[in-house]
């Protein structure tokens, strides 16, 4: 694919997903029994993206690297039988690619465990020489599965070279402060993301619009979209604020629906359509993604999509 055709560049990291079932998922202090450890395809939220918006006719890049080792190789094949321009996609002899761990419970809720090395991601030169090559691409998507200095200078840069930005603070520990955020488009948090961003415990309850006004006017990011699990997504945007349903569908697995609806999300903008409706057409998607077990490997095509809608 040449560079003039991209609509979407990916800057986020990539490694291997590992996973296991529980019957809940522990609270502290608790031990719990474990089963069915397993490796998935799931090459962590840069890698999913990717592979999503490229499953459904997207044209989308990733910018990144991975270790020269069996986990890099996985994420070329993955993303590049998906369909995904790899040019600017490379494995680091030096470097070890990240995993994560993916815990799931009976009810289809998950907790993720990453292990990420930020020494092991793409860093700031690097980034800079691979993006200024590319010219005309509609919306850059970037996220914290890199160093968060990186992924901000990587959407910093995007806006600078006309692109739409897209920021997924995710992993987001607590206390962090991400100062102005100005030139990110596009805010994509969860719940509990929306709590630490405006400094509240992750246990208080929020009213979820007050607390999109409250980030919109804190960080003057125009845009934000933030996900509630099984009660859907709500967004306070430049375009109006809305809440958007769930899809209805039995819940098997939620492990890479967050990924999954954003991508559905920039694919619709890709498309033509307004947030809104790009929300509630990734709501469906969503609910294809939590019908089945797995992430990236279950990610549809526009096939397999249209069929479940039926």
């Amino acid at each position: 694919m040449a560079q003039n055709q991209v609509d979407v560049i990916v800057v986020n990291g990539h490694g291997v997903g590992e996973y296991c079932n529980v019957k809940k998922i522990p609270v502290v202090g608790e031990t719990a029994k474990c089963w069915n450890r397993h490796f998935e395809e799931d090459g962590g939220k840069g890698t999913n993206v990717a592979i999503a918006i490229a499953k459904l006719g997207g044209k989308v890049a990733f910018v990144g690297k991975a270790g020269d080792d069996e986990g890099g190789r996985l994420g070329k094949k993955w993303m590049g039988d998906a369909g995904a321009d790899l040019s600017h996609y490379w494995m680091d002899p030096n470097i070890s690619t990240g995993l994560g761990l993916c815990i799931i419970a009976e009810d289809g809720n998950n907790m993720i465990l990453n292990f990420e090395d930020g020494e092991d991601s793409i860093n700031i030169p690097e980034l800079d020489e691979h993006l200024r090559q590319f010219s005309g691409v509609k919306y850059l998507v970037t996220g914290f599965e890199v160093p968060e200095e990186v992924s901000l200078y990587a959407a910093r840069l995007g806006k600078e070279l006309g692109m739409t930005t897209v920021l997924n603070p995710s992993p987001l520990e607590e206390g962090t402060d991400l100062g102005d955020l100005s030139y990110v488009d596009m805010l994509f948090i969860n719940e509990t993301e929306a709590k630490i961003m405006l400094g509240k415990p992750t246990d208080e309850d929020l009213d979820m619009f007050e607390a999109a006004r409250a980030i919109r006017e804190r960080y003057h990011t125009p845009n934000v979209i933030i996900t509630l699990g099984g009660d859907g997504s709500m967004a306070v945007t430049e375009e109006g604020e809305w809440e958007t349903a769930v899809y209805p569908a039995d819940c098997i697995d939620q492990c890479g629906a967050g990924d999954g609806f954003l991508s559905a999300f920039i694919w619709c903008l890709t498309q033509g359509k307004n947030m809104k409706d790009a929300m509630t057409w990734a709501s469906r998607y969503a609910a294809y993604v939590v019908s089945h077990e797995g992430t990236a490997g279950v990610y549809p095509t526009m096939k397999q999509l249209d069929e479940f809608f039926k």
